[in-house]
């Protein structure tokens, strides 16, 4: 399959563009089909399906495979959003603040007849006791939200960012001690510091089907969802479902009135205080290329070689780096070996990055080192 219809169903289903440019072939379709499973965008590239002509459509065959896994889509957002809710309203109930991060909050981005197309993934809430509740220090925090995930879940993971379980529902939740990290010690502080208000971060936006829940403000969001891309890059692997959804909020800031030249240079200001403006630039090329955003939206000038960069990355990698096809499989042989495996994938990734982005890179052994300790020992109880 080329990639370039791969790209044109996209952008027609994104409205930038209204039909491809030639009917492509069975095999090309099944290999659409596939790409678009790998990307996680099958469901909003539905959309662009219902919109070609006629003669430009699949099988019925296929488009009858392709529907069926978009309704699966729709029915696991219903479930995840009424989950989503429902933890929102106990944590609010048992003081708490909280926001919703990234997945369902970026349903306000969409169109109303595409948020339930788009690939969901896990509840992402990030949390902060109610004012005058005590709670003094991050690692007071921990200890709280720790304590209260343990008297109502079963709690299946912890990291320095987060903690997991798995709600009544089946959806896996993150609850999040903070947005999102940098590995740069300095460059850390400063994220984590623009995020420490948080009431000033957060809204109460609706949602799928009238659900009002607490998002990230969109000048806000455009700092974390960009470093939460950034992230994906660095450490597993990013997709197009995460480039898509970038796409939406510029969209959606732009046809707000927010997006003026003045709140760019602010924005960019920030960004390059946290070492990611040729990330950046890397990434309008991308959104330009891949989804023919256009010049309005478009946060800063694009650069062609760290987007090309960036564009391979992406599409060799897919949604969590799964479809990879440099970095083999990991041993099953134990797990010492396992791990092995693991550090040497994760060794070679690194190095890919090194040039582009040497802080990050530089600084990831001792960022991952500082995390293991920080749970080995059980820093955040003091």
């Amino acid at each position: 399959m080329e990639m370039t219809l791969f790209i044109e169903l996209l952008q027609v289903s994104m409205g930038t563009r209204n039909t491809l440019s030639r009917v492509p072939t069975v095999a090309e379709w099944e290999a659409l089909f596939v790409e678009a499973q790998q990307q996680a965008v099958l469901g909003i590239m539905t959309s662009g399906i219902e919109r070609l002509p006629q003669e430009q459509q699949p099988s019925k065959v296929l488009l009858l495979q392709w529907v069926g896994l978009t309704l699966q889509i729709e029915q696991h957002n219903s479930i995840t959003t009424k989950s989503c809710k429902e933890i929102i309203e106990q944590f609010k109930k048992d003081g708490f603040n909280v926001c919703v991060l990234k997945g369902q909050a970026n349903h306000r981005y969409y169109p109303r007849e595409m948020q339930c197309r788009r690939s969901c993934g896990d509840v992402d809430i990030w949390v902060s006791p109610v004012k005058g509740e005590g709670v003094n220090g991050n690692s007071n925090l921990v200890r709280l939200v720790l304590e209260y995930v343990d008297a109502h879940w079963e709690r299946t993971g912890l990291c320095w960012l987060h903690c997991n379980f798995n709600h009544e529902s089946g959806v896996p939740v993150e609850i999040h001690f903070h947005p999102s990290f940098m590995n740069e010690p300095i460059r850390n502080s400063l994220f984590l510091k623009m995020f420490s208000d948080f009431d000033d971060c957060i809204c109460q936006k609706e949602i799928d089907e009238n659900v009002l829940i607490p998002v990230m403000k969109p000048e806000y969001d455009i700092l974390f969802q960009m470093n939460h891309i950034y992230r994906h890059l660095i450490d597993e692997g990013v997709g197009l479902r995460q480039i898509v959804d970038y796409y939406m909020l510029l969209g959606s800031v732009h046809d707000s009135g927010l997006m003026t030249q003045d709140f760019k240079e602010e924005r960019m200001r920030v960004i390059e205080q946290l070492g990611m403006k040729r990330f950046a630039e890397a990434l309008m090329y991308v959104l330009r290329e891949i989804l023919a955003m256009p010049e309005e939206y478009m946060l800063c000038s694009a650069s062609e070689k760290d987007g090309k960069f960036l564009m391979n990355e992406i599409m060799m990698a897919g949604n969590f780096g799964h479809s990879d096809p440099r970095l083999g499989t990991l041993s099953s042989q134990g797990v010492l070996s396992r791990q092995i495996s693991q550090a040497k994938r994760r060794f070679i990734r690194n190095m890919r990055f090194l040039t582009s982005y040497p802080g990050e890179v530089i600084w990831e052994p001792f960022a991952r080192m500082w995390h293991f300790a920080w749970k080995k020992f059980g820093l955040w109880r003091f």
